[in-house]
């Protein structure tokens, strides 16, 4: 058994010995470098796309006028936009001839009613001048409205029927309420009547009065207004 494997060893190292003699006069093959080769032909493509790009771009003309991208810097500056304004003062305004009133009345009895606490009044209508009545240039009349106490407290002293609003009072003042007399209970009615004078000029005219509250000065319920019109 010893005999066998002494046999078989030597044999194996009279092979390798024989194959190592045999390969003894060859000249190793160069390993490649496979990195290496991937960057010289990259580097190969690269250029040849810049040399492409090279060409085109001489090919093509530059737009009329830019010999070429150095002229960019070359080019005169945009010119100054300057925007001058000139006001016009307006011309004098000169009115001649009378001014026109333009009167807007309420008809009696469609007025709206304001209450203050217990106070509120409400106009019956006219007794004296009705809407429309045409004056005399200078007249002086009389102009009467009747008024209800339409609240829940008296009139008494201090109550008042004022010239509220309108173009003008014409000279008619301010009815105060002082005697007992005159007191007006919840639900009376009580005339209030001022002397009015037409003015000079032509044209339609109107003025309101309504009642006020003593010492506070409130303007309470319907106001009654006087429209006439200045003829000659």
């Amino acid at each position: 058994m010893q005999l066998k494997s002494h046999l078989w060893l030597t044999a194996a190292i009279l092979l390798a010995v024989g194959l190592a003699s045999c390969n003894a006069g060859k000249v190793p093959e160069p390993t490649t470098d496979v990195n290496a080769v991937y960057t010289s032909v990259a580097s190969t493509m690269i250029a040849q796309l810049n040399d492409q790009l090279t060409q085109t771009a001489q090919a093509v003309p530059p737009p009329a006028g830019l010999a070429g991208p150095t002229e960019l810097s070359t080019l005169p500056p945009l010119p100054t936009l300057s925007i001058e304004a000139t006001l016009t003062p307006f011309g004098t305004l000169n009115v001649t001839g009378s001014p026109t009133l333009v009167t807007v009345f309420t008809p009696a009895g469609t007025l709206s009613s304001t209450a203050v606490g217990c106070a509120d009044s409400l106009l019956i209508g006219d007794i004296t001048v009705p809407d429309g009545t045409v004056e005399k240039p200078g007249t002086v009349f009389q102009k009467i409205w009747r008024m209800k106490n339409s609240g829940t407290c008296k009139w008494g002293t201090g109550f008042k029927f004022a010239f509220a609003y309108g173009g003008s009072r014409f000279g008619g003042g301010d009815l105060t309420i002082n005697q007992s007399n005159d007191f007006v209970p919840v639900g009376g009615t009580k005339d209030f009547g001022v002397k009015l004078t037409a003015p000079t000029v032509p044209n339609t005219y109107s003025g309101c009065w309504k009642m006020q509250l003593p010492n506070q000065g409130y303007w309470f319920g319907q106001t009654a207004c006087v429209t006439f019109k200045v003829s000659k």
